[in-house]
């Protein structure tokens, strides 16, 4: 594959954006080259410190760039629909449009727990969240055509089973720890951001909506805080083997690994044919 960069992205000038998980990683320089080329950007995070410095960062480097555009700070917390409800309420009140939506935040490989609404927590944070935060937005979204909803997904879907997903099969909302395994449970999460693409552009389609596309983006390995210690349940030598590997695959930088992010929201609009997904997971 050729060698890209951040200026070969469309210019977002003027365009509405929010970036959920914009504090750190992709989120953060996908925020920042938003911003860099004229966007609006909605720093959509969890953690309020963590948020303001991404914040006070990006608006430090935007002094000293001519034609930029602004970027603000709102608190959200995405594995809880009532402050997922909370924030998109909130941002309908403030903002007349919202050109991008990108839904980027997540956890990985995590010990099992449930968030406060009572789901598992990376079901929670990687696709319920982010599938709440789509719906309660989608009437603003409709209203700014041309707009786009980004799922960050990943090559990890393919790790995922399909006989959870069936009907008779014992589905992907988990109930306890029994038979837990993070990472299985993080590769499901990656294949419903997939099928929720898949799912929301079908009847996007099958209803002549206009001006409103779904696409989704693999980052590729990327040295994000995500992938450079996950969880990994605990597991001090799965830990370890992570930080090996790191160093022996010499993982991408985060602004590598949001190029195909950019890419997916301010590139050209996918062809019937691209929009076709085929999805060959065992």
């Amino acid at each position: 594959m050729r060698s890209a960069n951040a200026t070969e992205c469309a210019q977002p000038l003027g365009k509405v954006a929010i970036v959920t998980g914009a504090n750190s990683g992709i989120g953060y320089e996908t925020a920042l080259e938003l911003a860099r080329h004229g966007a609006h950007v909605v720093l959509a995070c969890r953690n309020e410190a963590r948020g303001r410095e991404a914040e006070a960062s990006i608006r430090e480097i935007l002094a000293s760039t001519s034609d930029s555009g602004t970027v603000e700070f709102k608190q959200v917390d995405v594995s809880d629909l009532s402050s997922v409800k909370t924030f998109s309420e909130e941002f309908t009140k403030t903002h007349h449009r919202l050109d991008l939506l990108i839904n980027n935040a997540g956890v990985m490989a995590v010990p099992y727990s449930k968030t406060v609404d009572g789901y598992e927590r990376q079901f929670a944070t990687n696709h319920l969240g982010h599938f709440a935060l789509t719906a309660q937005l989608f009437p603003l979204l409709k209203q700014s055509a041309s707009s786009r909803v980004v799922n960050t997904s990943s090559y990890v879907h393919r790790g995922a089973s399909l006989k959870r997903f069936q009907a008779s099969g014992p589905g992907v909302m988990r109930t306890s720890d029994k038979g837990y395994s993070g990472t299985d449970v993080y590769s499901e999460s990656k294949l419903c951001n997939l099928l929720f693409t898949n799912e929301l552009d079908r009847r996007l389609r099958a209803q002549d909506v206009q001006g409103v596309t779904a696409v989704t983006s693999h980052p590729g390995i990327t040295a994000t805080n995500l992938v450079k210690a996950p969880a990994t349940e605990n597991n001090w030598l799965l830990r370890m083997t992570w930080r090996a590997l790191s160093v022996l695959f010499m993982y991408q930088d985060a602004p590598a690994g949001a190029l195909p992010t950019l890419y997916a929201a301010t590139g050209p609009a996918p062809s019937e044919r691209l929009a076709k997904l085929k999805f060959d997971v065992q």
